[in-house]
């Protein structure tokens, strides 16, 4: 009885110690795993938010490096850990204009620089000039030449450098040309310093030819509110009993899903809440989902969608005009209006953004980190399961509106891209490729992009959305 009692007491004695060594090293392993405290506002406590959320959303979450640099500056951390596929996530803190990405908007204007084929006349396009903005109270408008930047004539050499020059400058001058007599003579130079831009309005008409009536449609930027907004337009294009719509997405860069969404509710025809337009497709986390056009379109909360299917048009087919600065929530516009209308696409080839991502920022009381992030959370595809256009999307009327000079004003019908869509629909021209080689002084003709100023911020933008529960 003594040895059993002793033997038992051995087997308990045993038992608690293991008990006892186990939870010694789960605990140790737990404060092994656990972040450190790291100092508020380091680049370590940054830098491990950011990670903590990237292994979360991130569609590359599962190739983000086990053990990165923590102490990195913020921008440095997250580029060091960018998946090399990612070409478009970004971070910056709002209102501090020194972690944005530069760009030409706080001047108002967008330009090209363009040579002919030997380079032997190199000049700037003015292609988009912003209402209210610096560069229209300076008289710039669309299709204006510009000979010099900071007194330096434009040469093929210096184009990117000189336009590097602005992006880092907070006052610069343009030196303006005309084709007098076959001769570029310079006409003026003009001072440029930043300033606020507010949103800007669309351009609306409805143009005439061989008796149809073509409503055309004009606007930069799928920004919160838009489908709202542009309700009173598409019940004029009604009311004036439009059967085809021109959509004038040459320089639009994108911006919210929601507002793509509620643009097309009230173009094709047989809409209803309930039908599936987009499918998101994210990581082991995120998982895939479709959502309606419905959902999509009011999860921004600024518009009820029975309020945009009373301006819907009811259309069977639509015409869109693209460049390559035409990204994100255009091509969501492009590619997801396929499965409900023919869509014909006029132009060039587009940006190829088929990736979407949502805000992240630090939303506890007080924040910690001023820091936000816009990583690419999802691929988009259409509701027949259609996407894949990272290298862009195609036209299939292919026209180069550098090919006519001067460019003229939104809207005007012979703007190349304009005349392109008209003849199509009016049974001039098929799906084919158009050229036009309408020449300026001496016979000077764009055959160069040396650089373009709006398609380079296009290549900044993301297509934004929400977390999908």
């Amino acid at each position: 009885m003594t040895n059993f009692i002793t033997s038992l007491k051995r087997i308990i004695y045993n038992c608690i110690y293991f008990v006892f060594l186990f939870s010694a090293i789960l605990s140790s392993c737990k404060k092994a795993n656990k972040n450190p405290d790291y100092p508020i506002g380091s680049n370590e406590h940054i830098n491990a938010w950011m990670l903590d959320s990237l292994k979360r959303y991130y569609y590359w979450n599962e190739q983000l490096p086990a053990n990165p640099n923590l102490s990195l500056p913020p921008k440095d951390f997250f580029n060091a850990v960018r998946n090399l596929s990612d070409r478009f996530s970004y971070i910056s803190i709002p209102d501090d204009p020194t972690t944005s990405i530069a760009s030409n908007r706080n001047f108002g204007f967008d330009y090209a620089t363009v040579s002919d084929q030997n380079n032997t006349k190199v000049i700037g396009i003015i292609k988009v000039v912003l209402k209210d903005s610096p560069a229209s109270r300076a008289g710039l408008k669309r299709g204006d030449y510009i000979s010099k930047i900071n007194g330096k004539t434009l040469t093929a050499t210096n184009a990117q450098a000189l336009q590097t020059e602005i992006l880092g400058s907070d006052r610069f001058s343009l030196g303006l040309t005309e084709p007098v007599n076959n001769t570029w003579t310079d006409t003026r130079t003009v001072e440029l310093s930043k300033g606020i831009i507010l949103d800007q309005r669309e351009i609306s008409k409805v143009l005439e030819s061989d008796g149809k009536k073509i409503g055309y449609l004009y606007f930069l930027d799928f920004n919160g509110g838009l489908a709202s907004s542009l309700r009173p337009v598409f019940s004029n294009f009604k009311a004036e009993g439009i059967s085809e719509l021109i959509l004038d997405l040459r320089y639009n860069a994108g911006g919210q899903v929601a507002e793509a969404a509620g643009i097309c509710a009230m173009i094709a025809r047989n809409i209803s809440f309930d039908k599936p337009f987009i499918t998101y497709s994210g990581n082991k986390n995120g998982g895939t989902k479709t959502e309606s056009i419905g959902t999509a379109a009011t999860f921004d909360g600024t518009v009820n969608f029975n309020t945009l299917l009373q301006q819907n048009l009811g259309l069977s087919r639509v015409y869109i005009l693209s460049t390559a600065a035409t990204a994100s929530a255009s091509e969501v516009v492009i590619n997801n209006l396929k499965p409900f209308i023919q869509v014909v696409l006029v132009g060039e080839k587009t940006r190829g953004k088929d990736e979407a991502s949502f805000r992240i920022f630090d939303a506890r009381r007080p924040k910690l980190v001023n820091w936000e992030m816009h990583p690419i959370v999802y691929k988009l595809f259409n509701a027949l399961g259609n996407g894949g256009y990272s290298t862009g999307i195609n036209p299939d009327i292919t026209v180069n509106e550098m090919s006519s000079l001067p460019l003229l004003q939104p809207g005007d019908a012979a703007d190349p891209l304009i005349k392109a869509a008209i003849n199509a629909i009016t049974g001039k021209a098929s799906k084919t490729s158009v050229a036009s080689t309408h020449l300026v002084s001496d016979g000077f003709r764009a055959d160069r992009i040396l650089m373009d100023s709006r398609v380079q911020s296009a290549l900044q933008s993301t297509v934004t959305t929400h977390r999908i529960k």
